[in-house]
């Protein structure tokens, strides 16, 4: 969701002597005022939850151990459909050994990945990308504007439904942020591993997701030292999926924000860039929720509050 940009050792040198800013703020000072961009960064995040189908259109969540599964808008349907949005009864879906078969009825139209489907296709997962690297999205069926795909919670198999027309997209209040403030731009040091570690992070549900994590993010924060656990992300950032004292009152009890590469071992984290997973709107979705490492005693007054629009009962 971030915006980002990673260099090399030589071009960020080269960028260093010609533009003072940077070099500020790889010194670990940063000119006074807003630090650069942010608004422009809130409102492109704040589109791309409003997105067709971003992450408020998810719209159902059904998780598929082996068997056979009735697909459509009909009460009663194994994995319902928005009401009126989709046909009673669109196909069934056989699941065995953690392979999901889809047959139309006849008469459906629909599109897989934006092409005619056939009457029977093997659906697709997710794959994951080595690290570092994006993940293979898994194939998209529609019909009508109802869209959906395959999702892996941890180790359980789950179909993820999407609507442009849910309540919850409609219904979307917009983020609340905190003020843009120079002081929530830290630089941290990179606190590395002898060998990058694989972690399971557990997401909302208690499943467990495998993330890399080369070691510890080092930064100041009112006048004390504080360590995270830093994940591999793409284009050379660093995730953080943190916690702070002012969970529950003030934000969220689970906030993300990217730690931008400097090119000489050092990062930038702007927290005035933290936001929400999609469970702080969406009761659909499957966050995952900060290690234990990663649940700090500060408060960290900076990026995005919690949500108190229309569904946040559903979400929490």
């Amino acid at each position: 969701m971030t915006l980002s940009r990673s260099f090399s050792v030589a071009a960020l040198a080269a960028l260093l002597l010609a533009s003072p800013v940077l070099a500020q703020e790889a010194a670990g000072a940063f000119p006074p005022g807003n630090p650069p961009g942010v608004d422009d960064w809130r409102q492109q995040y704040e589109q791309t939850l409003r997105d067709e189908y971003g992450w408020l259109s998810v719209a159902g969540l059904t998780f598929l151990p082996d068997g056979t599964y009735v697909i459509g808008s009909a009460p009663g349907s194994d994995i319902p459909l928005p009401t009126g949005h989709a046909p009673a009864k669109v196909g069934t879906v056989v699941v065995a050994g953690g392979v999901a078969t889809l047959r139309f009825e006849p008469g459906v139209e629909a599109l897989l990945n934006g092409q005619p489907a056939p009457a029977e296709v093997v659906l697709k997962k997710a794959e994951r990308g080595a690290p570092g690297q994006p993940a293979t999205p898994p194939d998209k069926v529609r019909v009508g504007k109802v869209e959906f795909h395959l999702h892996e919670s941890g180790p359980r198999l789950a179909m993820r439904v999407r609507d442009p027309e849910s309540p919850i997209r409609i219904g979307f209040q917009g983020p609340k942020w905190f003020p843009v403030s120079e002081g929530a731009r830290v630089v941290a040091t990179l606190r590395p591993f002898e060998e990058a570690r694989t972690v399971d992070v557990r997401n909302i549900l208690g499943d467990p997701e495998p993330y890399q994590a080369p070691g510890q993010l080092e930064f100041p924060w009112d006048g004390k030292k504080v360590r995270v656990l830093a994940f591999t992300s793409t284009k050379g950032r660093l995730q953080v999926i943190f916690r702070d004292a002012t969970m529950g009152r003030e934000t969220y009890g689970t906030r993300y924000v990217y730690a931008e590469p400097t090119g000489d071992g050092r990062y930038v984290i702007d927290f005035n860039r933290a936001y929400n997973p999609p469970c702080a709107y969406n009761p659909y979705t499957t966050c995952p929720t900060p290690p234990k490492e990663n649940i700090l005693k500060v408060a960290i007054r900076a990026g995005e509050k919690i949500y108190d629009g229309p569904t946040t009962h559903a979400a929490r």
